[in-house]
């Protein structure tokens, strides 16, 4: 829906839209001329019931992204090692016979797929990878969430029995507020859905609440906080385990409704028998007493909450601190219970990361990778083994790869080096992105999808885990080209040649695909009804659409294919330019466990097997150079953010904070340039001095590095490329249940450079 003002050489009407630069969804207000196709200005949705109004400094690069001349407008294919306009027929052949070519010669386990956490903000993709991945057959499947959330991911699983029964905090009511490795000031929040995370916070304090920060650095949301509690990087697992051991031996444990599901409590009272506050205070830093008067505060608190984020769960000991954080909460009476940590239900279910126990087998170890065996989880193996999988010859040797909405030479472990190198060997490559970037330059055929106001908007990936059951669709704001495809088309055109049949059946598979999907997770609507009959009531248009009415009419909120005549249709949604607000988070523990029994498991030995990796380290002798941690910051987000003039400008962001004190050491002044070396390799980056950090701990951001040779375009990125954080994370050094790498505490030594 729009409003509209018209002049002579002018047609100005505003349009609502979703940002989509990170998890938090929050509505916008565009005011745009469809006469010239130009944005004008981009601001807040007040009467929108979940972000009321709020928009960090991302949402309004919206525009910039919109008219950025570097986006791709339709497929370049690789001719004699230059990137040249071609078809989408030819495009998508040439892919295809690439595919196929492989797939002969090595097998399904030839060709590689990543996917980026792009996807989850272009509808069409998300809803139609899922036949691309049948069509392709491969094991070798990767995708940015082992980068910074399979402890999640695995805590749920295993615990819960499903991948998308992840708690989520419930900021709103909460009494007590800790974070753990997160800051939410400057990165808006994750795994946690609520668009304006600093008025929340803060709102927290106003009606008498209190917010903790555990954190190796004092960083801008443990500014703002009651209580600060610094801590050793790589400590968190060690000091929750303290917690959970005050807890049981002070009697604090108070599990409420939660006991009746209860299982393995005894066997989390024992191991935790060992972790006395003294002996994890001097492994983790945080003094014995705070680590007691914390455990107490949390079980003293009306309605307290734990939440992680990657600082939590990037590092050695990420899966162990994941499931301590639901082991607390739920020991103090808070898991499932209003103000501390719950489960949306959403307007409809999860279609990625979602599946759960089968037959009593988990979503997870069910096979393991070719060359180091981590077990996969959701379908996917770490990136960890990724480098690997690529450069060690035989049977299942990725040859080929495909890769969707992802920057793997900049985001991944040893990206810059030698995943580039392998990306340099392989025999064919195919990449779905709006940028020639520093992966996708190695491709040799790119298949871009519509520009962002080109395609409609829906908010389908975090309904599982937004703090409100909430939903919105938008329509797209400009009509797009004639020549261009949107996403939907090129990957029923391209599943189509690989399987031997039409477009049009290809698009019926898929949305097979979807319907079968959601009855396996036992969707109680689905159940009672046929394929047929649910294909009456979506009618015959092709295209993404379908696939969301599908979604919304199937959900708890829907109209149930005409069973509830009130319920929601995505018609009814096309005409609420605000969205649809059902309510916050209820109790709902019940529905959330899939394990045979229909308990939860407190000890899941798919983590508790690390608790001896835990203790040597606890024993062991910390390391006496530098430590570096990585950082969110509020006008960026991942790799893909800074090409955008009006991010780009101001101060530099890419700098490495380093303590004053260390820096002296080193003969290091404010604003030098310094060589960061780590195992993996070397960058070159200015230093900001900063007492927020420990001695001993520096901080660089991610997400930078935009100054390799041969990436064409992407002006405003290069003249300010920063330093490549994932170039100096080793990948061999990993959370071990997950296979995650450790993000957050990279060994480095750091000198001035004296030119």
């Amino acid at each position: 829906m729009s409003q509209a003002v018209k002049g002579p050489s002018s047609d100005i009407r505003v349009h609502h839209r979703l940002c989509p630069f990170c998890e938090q969804n929050c509505a916008t207000e565009l005011t745009v001329d469809h006469r010239t196709q130009r944005v004008l200005s981009v601001r807040g949705d007040k009467e929108d019931p979940l972000s009321k109004g709020f928009i960090c400094p991302k949402a309004v690069a919206i525009k910039d992204l919109h008219e950025d001349n570097d986006v791709l407008t339709g497929p370049l294919v690789k001719r004699n090692g230059v990137f040249e306009p071609a078809s989408w027929d030819e495009a998508i052949a040439i892919a295809a016979e690439g595919i196929q070519r492989t797939q002969r010669k090595y097998g399904r386990d030839g060709v590689g797929f990543f996917f980026g956490s792009g996807i989850a903000h272009i509808p069409g993709l998300t809803l139609y990878t899922l036949a691309l991945l049948q069509s392709l057959g491969t094991r070798q499947i990767y995708s940015t969430s082992s980068v910074d959330c399979h402890p999640h991911f695995l805590t749920s699983v295993s615990m819960f029995g499903g991948l998308a029964s992840l708690p989520v905090p419930d900021l709103d009511n909460s009494d007590y507020f800790v974070l753990i490795g997160a800051n939410p000031m400057q990165s808006n929040g994750s795994f946690m859905t609520a668009p304006g995370v600093p008025r929340r916070l803060k709102a927290i304090q106003a009606r008498g609440g209190k917010v903790v920060v555990v954190d190796p650095r004092r960083t801008e949301t443990a500014a703002m906080a009651d209580w600060y509690l610094p801590i050793r990087p790589g400590g968190d697992a060690a000091m929750l385990f303290a917690v959970v051991h005050v807890l049981f031996e002070e009697n604090l444990v108070r599990l409420g409704h939660i006991g009746d599901y209860a299982r393995n409590l005894d066997e989390l009272r024992r191991l935790a028998a060992t972790f006395t506050p003294e002996r994890a205070s001097k492994a983790c830093g945080v003094p014995a007493d705070d680590i007691r008067k914390f455990a107490r505060d949390i079980a003293a608190a009306p309605r307290a909450c734990v939440y992680g984020r990657i600082g939590s769960t990037m590092q050695e000991f990420g899966s162990l601190t994941s499931w301590l954080i639901v082991a607390v909460n739920a020991l103090t009476g808070n898991l499932d219970s209003e103000g501390g940590s719950m489960f949306p239900q959403g307007v409809f279910e999860a279609i990625l990361m979602s599946e759960r126990a089968k037959n009593g087998v988990l979503p997870q170890g069910r096979y393991h990778s070719r060359v180091s065996g981590f077990p996969e989880l959701a379908g996917q193996f770490p990136v960890s083994a990724l480098i690997e999988e690529m450069d060690t010859p035989g049977d299942g040797q990725i040859r080929a790869m495909i890769t969707l909405c992802g920057n793997p030479a900049l985001s991944l472990p040893n990206g810059g080096a030698r995943l580039t190198k392998a990306l340099e060997k392989l025999d064919f490559m195919v990449s779905f992105d709006i940028y020639v970037n520093e992966t996708t330059r190695h491709a040799d055929v790119i298949l871009p999808s519509p520009k962002i106001l080109f395609h409609s908007d829906f908010m389908i990936f975090f309904t599982f885990l937004t703090v409100r059951d909430y939903l919105r669709y938008f329509e797209p704001i400009f009509e797009a080209p004639k020549d261009a495809w949107h996403d939907s088309d090129v990957i029923c055109h391209l599943v189509g040649l690989l399987e031997g049949i039409s477009p049009h059946e290809a698009e019926e598979r898929a949305l097979r695909g979807l319907y079968d999907q959601l009855r396996d997770q036992h969707n109680p609507v689905l159940s009672e009804l046929s394929f047929d009959q649910v294909r009456q009531y979506l009618g015959g248009e092709h295209g993404q659409d379908r696939m969301c009415d599908l979604l919304v009419r199937s959900g708890p909120y829907g109209d149930h294919f005409g069973a509830n005549p009130n319920g929601l249709t995505l018609e009814k949604l096309k005409t609420a330019p605000h969205g649809v607000d059902f309510g916050p988070m209820k109790p709902r523990i019940a529905d959330v466990i899939h394990h045979a029994d229909g308990k939860i498991d407190f000890a899941p030995t798919q983590i508790t097997s690390d608790v001896d990796r835990l203790e040597k380290w606890m024993a062991s002798e910390k390391p006496i150079g530098l430590q570096m941690l990585g950082r969110r910051q509020v006008r960026s987000y991942n790799t893909w953010m800074h090409n955008f003039p009006v991010l780009a400008k101001g101060p530099e962001l890419c700098k490495l904070m380093m303590h004053p004190d260390d820096a002296a050491e080193r003969n290091i002044a404010d604003g030098d340039m310094v060589r960061v070396r780590s195992r993996t390799g070397e960058v070159r980056v200015r230093v900001e001095l900063s007492d927020t950090l420990q001695r001993g701990v520096t901080s660089l951001p991610h997400g930078w590095g935009h100054d390799e040779e041969g990436v064409p375009g992407q002006f405003n990125a290069k003249s300010r490329p920063g330093a490549n954080y994932n170039h100096l994370a080793d990948e061999l050094l990993v959370d071990v249940p997950s296979g995650l790498t450790n993000l957050n505490c990279i060994p480095v030594d750091v000198e001035r450079l004296t030119e």
